[in-house]
């Protein structure tokens, strides 16, 4: 069920051609961002995805909230009924959305997290405004490196050995303020490397990797080790942009896979994709069904889906290298002292 290649270069080909001619507008000035009133750290990439902008999102978030920040999370809720309009997902206290109306990545991010407010919609700078009303201090911006409509602190771009420039040209890493590369730093792509190498002042670049941390027994709310896959039986299934990352990742885990489903990115998983599922299940009797945490949020309302077999949920974790997390401290507080130096100059201008 993936995407023909030949369909995605077309659709590469388009939003490249689009990207280019919006660049060149805010890049001669043609065009200016709306500067946001809180501190915003956006993440991106140029690839069509699957380089882990949500397990940083929450690596982020959690790390901003215990340095004494009051963090958000702004996304555009891709394919949810809110994506249009906008809305609160949750305040930080209760939740106000379904998966339906925020997308699948706020939802799982709003019940991973939920002392922090997740908004969703288009108008960034809209939802920008929002969180500071809440009292937020900083917004970790989804999937916001192409959205030049607001002004950004940070530009986080993450790369994979296997991306390819399908979103922008690798000129566009110019913008960025640091770079993120899953694996080793060698493993660059080699045209990213040369506009790195080829700039005055290059963006830092770090390390990443993409570790297994959890594994929950949907039906029974149960927490388990993720070696407890090595052996099992299983048929897994998700709907991801790299689906080749997750069966990875459980045959390194040492899982037996019977069957490996896998459906387009943000899949909404409808009855009879359940059925099909249910048939496998049927026929091949595992010990467990394996999915994404992304896929899951999806299922929760399914549950005739998840209590005829116990269906195991894989969460995984984003781990720096630890010199990201000095430089994370070091911007942090440069940005404190400059904003309180900022305030002050302004208060004291309007002294007679």
């Amino acid at each position: 069920m993936a995407i023909p290649d030949f369909l995605l270069r077309l659709g590469s080909l388009a939003i490249r051609s689009i990207s280019f001619f919006r660049n060149r507008l805010y890049d001669s000035g043609l065009r200016s961002g709306f500067e946001p009133p809180l501190l915003a750290i956006s993440l991106g990439n140029i690839s069509f995805g699957g380089t882990g902008k949500t397990p940083l999102a929450l690596f982020l978030l959690s790390f901003l909230k215990n340095e004494g920040w009051r963090p958000c999370f702004i996304s555009r809720g891709y394919r949810g009924r809110w994506e249009k309009k906008g809305g609160l997902v949750s305040d930080g206290q209760k939740m106000l959305a379904t998966w339906r109306e925020s997308g699948d990545e706020p939802f799982m991010v709003a019940r991973r997290l939920p002392e922090v407010p997740v908004i969703v919609g288009r108008k960034r700078f809209s939802s920008c405004l929002q969180a500071f009303s809440l009292g937020c201090d900083v917004a970790v911006l989804d999937d916001a490196f192409q959205h030049r409509q607001l002004k950004r602190h940070v530009d986080i771009v993450l790369l994979s050995p296997e991306d390819k420039a399908q979103r922008e040209s690798w000129s566009a890493l110019k913008r960025a303020s640091l770079i993120l590369v899953q694996g080793q730093k060698e493993r660059m792509p080699e045209p990213a490397l040369k506009i790195i190498n080829s700039l005055k002042v290059p963006p830092p670049v770090f390390t990443y990797e993409l570790r297994p941390l959890s594994l929950q027994i949907f039906s029974r709310q149960k927490e388990l080790s993720p070696e407890e896959l090595k052996g099992k039986r299983v048929i897994a299934f998700c709907g991801l942009a790299r689906p080749e990352n997750f069966r990875h990742t459980l045959d390194k885990l040492g899982a037996r896979v019977e069957n490996f489903l896998t459906f387009p990115d943000h899949y909404t998983y409808p009855d009879r994709a359940l059925k099909k599922i249910a048939g496998y299940v049927k026929e091949k009797r595992p010990d467990w069904l394996v999915t994404t945490e992304k896929d899951a949020v999806k299922l929760m309302d399914r549950t005739w889906f998840s209590s005829f077999i116990p269906l195991a949920v894989l969460r995984v974790d984003f781990v720096p290298e630890p010199e990201f997390i000095s430089f994370l401290k070091n911007f942090l507080e440069k940005f404190k002292y400059f904003k309180v130096r900022t305030n002050l100059i302004s208060d004291n201008s309007g002294l007679t």
